[in-house]
């Protein structure tokens, strides 16, 4: 059967099977079909700066792309107000999410603009904007009645000498108000890092927004114990709240009482809070739906709390106890008994921790697929303990670990379906304990071995085709290195050697063996010297952006040329 026989909607069924729109592009390339089937299924674009004499009008993407609804401006700081409102003036954009993040003022002419042709935008994220004020919010909620979910969340406040002041540069409750007065359908908003609202924002958006589920007012300086007790009592259908340094201790009897008032909350973020043991007995006896908490970096509970609180919620899918000092092996191995429905846990900063911990979270909890347990100790090995593998777990970071060769053995016969593995800052594992890694788990698709400098190659071995990302900036990669990516890595995405100072030209049969390479980092490799902006021209087809040793290195007119070509080159 040719490609022809099968009518477009089965070709739409199985291209909708792949898990990035980065493989439509090889796709696209097969025939006049594909092409207009991948332009079709695409929903999600986003947008860098092109450089002036390569610049074009959004609107040819648009055309090309018709079915886009999620739009990613973070990388876009020249003319944003232009590119909105092309995007505003689309004949056949029907856009869901729009997001403007990173910026230095709010691109409030063109948003506003825009929001007279995108009325139905359902998602805004416009985070780290250094300008954010009060009148950039009011223009928000009079231009986007429609918006279920807004993240406002961290702006900088970097006040320069022509910005304005007062509450114009920061926002404040007169903004929040103008949201719940005018976006009543608003269900998910983030706040975080606003240091000057108040209560009164978290009581105007309870009372206002009947359908509000998702809440984070982490390092909200303002906000107290009074505004998170009036939402937690007044918003019924609030399932999601992360807040930050809350003190609830045993005294606060009210707070700890509104917690249980919560009947539909289904997620727990209390990071950097005071807890104790009489609110984790408090919230295990409410008996509320959670599927997910997060005690990071949280104090003042013990053992039996935290013990009895599990016991209740067996079916959590997610739990963070984060920079826990009192928890050892022994207690994961008796905690361990409640969380068979666990699908992830992060137990990061928990010191006291060993690779035993691991071994026995694999044992006992067989639906665990995501583990992270950075800055533990990760360098002992009980002999005597029996190991089980489970086939479930994809991925595991463990970061400014004690991590050995020894223990990356072990990791790799109990967690043989690892897709993902994070190891920067583990000084002690070699490239003899990754080879054999390599060896054990095939399905290895993201390797992070970043400032690992005793490792020096991937080893040799059959090729590893499953591998797509691999971080060793400031490894211990030379050209010997090098030629192991190059011959076993033929379907890798992108690759990070900045800070490799031991590599040259070799760096060329990476990239021309490398046919589905789309990003490399090369900053302060300082002996790859050669013509690097004429030779990345032609080898490799899908590579997509460069960041050069040196971006002085590449004239102006190098840098358009790559640009052409579609090849960025970017300064890291």
């Amino acid at each position: 059967m040719s490609q022809q026989d099968l009518p477009e909607e089965c070709w739409e069924l199985i291209l909708n099977r792949i898990d990035h729109h980065s493989h439509f592009e090889s796709l696209s390339l097969v025939s006049k079909q594909f092409l207009s089937l991948t332009n079709q299924l695409r929903q999600s674009l986003a947008i860098v700066d092109p450089t002036p004499s390569t610049q074009f009008p959004i609107s040819d993407f648009l055309q090309r792309f018709p079915n886009l609804k999620v739009i990613d401006l973070t990388e876009c700081h020249n003319n944003l107000n232009i590119i909105l409102f092309e995007i505003a003036h689309s004949p056949v954009l029907r856009l869901e999410s729009l997001n403007i993040s990173n910026k230095i003022r709010f691109p409030l002419r063109g948003l506003v603009e825009s929001g007279l042709s995108i009325r139905n935008l359902r998602v805004l994220s416009c985070v780290n904007i250094s300008l954010l004020g009060d009148g950039d919010l009011i223009k928000i909620a009079r231009s986007f009645p429609m918006l279920e979910e807004l993240d406002i969340s961290y702006p900088e406040y970097c006040l320069s000498n022509d910005s304005t002041s007062g509450n114009e540069a920061y926002v404040t409750d007169v903004g929040v108000e103008a949201l719940w007065s005018n976006v009543r359908n608003l269900r998910k908003i983030n706040l975080s890092g606003n240091y000057f609202i108040t209560d009164g924002s978290l009581v105007g958006l309870s009372l206002n927004c009947v359908l509000l589920r998702e809440v984070a007012v982490k390092e909200c300086a303002l906000i107290t114990r009074d505004g998170i007790e009036f939402m937690l009592r007044n918003s019924p259908d609030l399932s999601v709240i992360s807040v930050r340094g809350i003190d609830i201790l045993p005294a606060s009897l009210r707070l700890i009482d509104s917690f249980t008032c919560a009947r539909a909350l289904s997620s727990l973020d209390l990071c950097g809070s005071a807890i104790s043991n009489d609110f984790l007995c408090a919230i295990a006896k409410a008996c509320i739906p959670l599927k997910r908490v997060s005690f990071d970096h949280c104090t003042n509970f013990t053992f039996p709390g935290i013990s009895f609180f599990l016991q209740v919620y067996q079916s959590l899918k997610y739990l963070a106890l984060v920079n826990v000092h009192f928890l050892t092996d022994q207690h994961i191995s008796d905690l361990s008994r409640y969380l068979s429905e666990l699908v992830a846990i992060k137990l990061n900063s928990c010191y006291k921790l060993t690779v035993t911990t691991l071994f026995t979270l694999a044992k006992n909890c067989s639906l665990l697929k995501d583990i992270k347990m950075e800055r533990t100790s990760m360098r002992q090995v009980d002999c005597s303990m029996q190991y089980a593998k489970n086939f479930k777990i994809r991925s595991l970071k463990a970061r400014y670990t004690q991590m050995t060769d020894e223990c990356l053995d072990k990791i790799a016969l109990v967690c043989p379906n690892l897709e993902k593995l994070d190891l920067r800052y583990c000084s002690s594992v070699t490239g003899g304990g990754i080879s054999e890694l390599l060896k054990s788990c095939p399905e290895i698709r993201h390797l992070m071995i970043s400032d690992c400098g005793g490792i020096k190659s991937l080893g040799t071995g059959e090729r590893l085709l499953k591998l797509e990302v691999l971080g060793a900036a400031r490894s211990g990669f030379n050209d010997e290195g090098l030629v192991t990516i190059g011959k076993r890595c033929c379907n890798l995405m992108e690759l990070d050697l900045q800070g490799c100072v031991a590599l040259t030209t070799t760096i060329k049969e990476v990239v021309s063996n490398c046919k589905r390479l789309r990003k490399i980092n090369l900053k302060g490799c300082s002996e790859v010297v050669f013509p690097i902006a004429d030779w990345m021209v032609s080898p490799s087809p899908s590579l997509k952006k460069v960041i050069p040793p040196c971006y002085d290195m590449i004239s102006v007119n190098q840098r358009e040329l790559l640009l052409r070509h579609g090849r960025p080159v970017c300064q890291g």
